[in-house]
């Protein structure tokens, strides 16, 4: 094994050699390997591990799941540029890799980076996130969670802990991103269609960062005040910055109704001690086993779906104790 870390880029070359480990068929395959394990090349390239638990744990899983697997395997971290990631899918496309995952940056500008790399004979696997319409002809498949299930749980429980009103300030992901897209739309239609008397006071993003967050949440408090019943903020990181905003706001647990999607570690904590009253279990670990078994089906021409999500079931204060306290 060696890795090489650099200020933007961290890349983790992974390589098991062993012979009986490489050509061990494992059970979750469904085919016939090609190759050995050992001899198969998969590039990765992750959103930004650097923003958040979620994205560092899935980064992690990659560099473990591959090194456990025997692959060679090459983890980079485009630092959330799709100028980066661009170059990064041009570099494993120059390399003739035998599979390549993306968690894309990007909806549209890595497009033809992608196509490149599918015309040159490359499979793409997206993973998390799905690329703009416009380039899913040249992706293989997609894994990830249902981003549009999770938001439409999340108005429903800010919806039932609001007692179907009320007035809420929203704290967005990253404008333009798939996953902020459809993480506000289909709350907002969940909002409307079931919860008609809950009003948005405002919107605003954070960039999936916990610091921004709690600036935004900050500024809510001040404009708003009292007024604010509720926050829906797109990620359990953003989440845990409105309640620290909260908190030095010098409000109690449950003054103010806080609805996260896939929860953290400390949002279970937060959870348990009120702060939090609903989110969703999304695992990273299982993000980024699922895209890397499916990468290694499609290296060895076995046939899967075009889209195959991960389980995302809902965590509320009263079932709580039923999930594991995430690690990440």
């Amino acid at each position: 094994m060696t890795r090489t870390i650099g200020a933007a880029l961290l890349v983790s070359a992974l390589t098991i050699t062993g012979a009986a480990q490489a050509q061990d068929t494992p059970d979750w395959l469904g085919g016939e390997l090609k190759k050995p394990m050992s001899e198969t090349r998969i590039g990765i390239t992750v959103l930004y591990p650097g923003s958040n638990a979620y994205q560092a744990k899935y980064a992690e899983t990659a560099e473990s799941y591959t090194a456990e697997l025997g692959l060679q395997a090459t983890v980079m971290d485009p630092q959330g540029d799709p100028a980066t990631q661009f170059n990064q899918i041009q570099d494993m496309t120059s390399q003739n890799l035998d599979v390549i995952i993306v968690w894309p940056t990007s909806q549209t500008a890595l497009i033809p980076a992608i196509r490149d790399a599918s015309r040159s004979g490359i499979p793409v696997i997206t993973s998390n996130s799905p690329i703009g319409e416009a380039g899913r002809r040249y992706v293989e498949a997609h894994t990830g969670p249902d981003d549009c299930s999770q938001a439409e749980q999340a108005a429903e429980m800010l919806g039932d802990s609001l007692g179907g009103e009320g007035n809420i300030v929203v704290v967005e992901g990253t404008p333009g991103y798939s996953v902020s897209i459809l993480r506000k739309n289909c709350f907002l239609d969940m909002l409307a269609d079931k919860y008609p008397d809950v009003n948005i006071l405002a919107s605003q993003t954070a960039e999936w960062n916990r610091e921004k967050a709690q600036t935004v949440m900050e500024t809510y408090l001040t404009q708003y005040g009292d007024e604010i019943d509720g926050v829906y903020a797109f990620d359990d990181g953003m989440g845990l910055g409105v309640v620290s905003a909260l908190k030095g706001a010098g409000k109690a647990p449950g003054d103010v109704k806080v609805v996260t999607c896939n929860q953290f570690g400390e949002g279970w904590d937060a959870m348990k001690e009120g702060w939090m009253s609903g989110t969703n279990k999304q695992s990273p670990i299982d993000d980024a086993i699922l895209a890397i078994q499916t990468a290694v089906k499609v290296a060895n021409d076995i046939e899967v779906p075009d889209n195959q999500g991960i389980e995302t079931p809902k965590v509320t204060p009263e079932n709580v104790d039923e999930f594991k306290r995430p690690s990440w």
